[in-house]
Formats: structure tokens, sequence, C-alpha cells
């Protein structure tokens, strides 16, 4: 089981009042990125990245490693249930992802939480992007051109 998401976000915290989900977006990596980020992942499993774009200009993102006997229908039907956190804040969406957890599983369930963890860690500690995130922010022709799907909303 994985940790208890975005413990962190308090009541009184600015990103919480104001900061609200614009952009969600979702890259299936091909095999080729999916190696080179995730070395010995298998040719079992789905690797991809999830990204939350908000009105205040701050990106969160989270990885994900998805077996293949648990995608079920095509990918972005798996994503497509991020769509209802679009125009939510940090904690109205953590609340929907906790009541759609059973339903989700858990590895949706908590890509969505570490990406709203990440995003909120973020605006909380004003922290600059690590180094991967820089290259998949800067360099989205390389995700495009290395991705077997993409949704956004």
């Amino acid at each position: 089981m994985y940790p208890e998401p975005l413990t962190l976000v308090r009541e009184s915290d600015v990103c919480t009042k104001e900061c609200k989900i614009t952009r969600i977006e979702c890259f299936q990596f091909d095999c080729e990125l999916s190696d080179k980020l995730l070395p010995g992942h298998g040719t079992d499993c789905h690797c991809g990245l999830l990204t939350i774009s908000t009105n205040l200009g701050t990106c969160g993102l989270g990885q994900f490693v998805i077996p293949c006997g648990n995608l079920k229908g095509d990918f972005v039907q798996w994503a497509s249930v991020f769509q209802k956190l679009k125009g939510l804040t940090l904690k109205d969406g953590l609340q929907y992802v906790h009541q759609k957890q059973e339903a989700w599983g858990e590895i949706r369930s908590h890509l969505i939480a570490s990406a709203l963890t990440n995003l909120s860690e973020k605006l909380e500690n004003l922290s600059t992007a690590s180094e991967q995130e820089l290259i998949f922010l800067s360099n989205r022709t390389y995700l495009f051109e290395h991705s077997g799907a993409y949704i956004s909303f």
C-alpha cells in the first residue's frame, strides 16, 4: 500500500484556496523512453508520465508503471477518469481522488495523488523543478515523439 498522499495540504495554504488545476496530460512512453527512464522495467508493463498544470503556472509530475494485465481497455480510457479533476483546487482534487480510490484502483489513485503531492510541495516550498522535470517540460517534442499514446484535458 502506498503512503497517505498530500497530508501536507492545510486549509490556510494559498494553494488550497487559489490554485486550480487547469490542464492534465498523460503520456504513455514508447519502449525507448521507458528503457531510458526506467531501466529494467520489462516488456510486460506500460510506463509514462502524468502532468498537472495550474493557473499559478506550477506543474506537478507523476510517473507510472502499469503491469499489462492491470490495463483494462486502452490507455486513453484508463487515463480519462482524471478529467473530472480539471478546475478543482488541490484540496478538492485530493478529496475526489479519495472518493474514487476503490473504483480507480491503487495504481491510478497513487499516480494522481503523487502528482498532486509533487505540485503541492512545489507551491509550498517554491522549489525549482528537478533536472528530470526540466527535461520533460522543456522538450515536449521529444515527449511526443516517444509516446505511444497521449491524452490531454
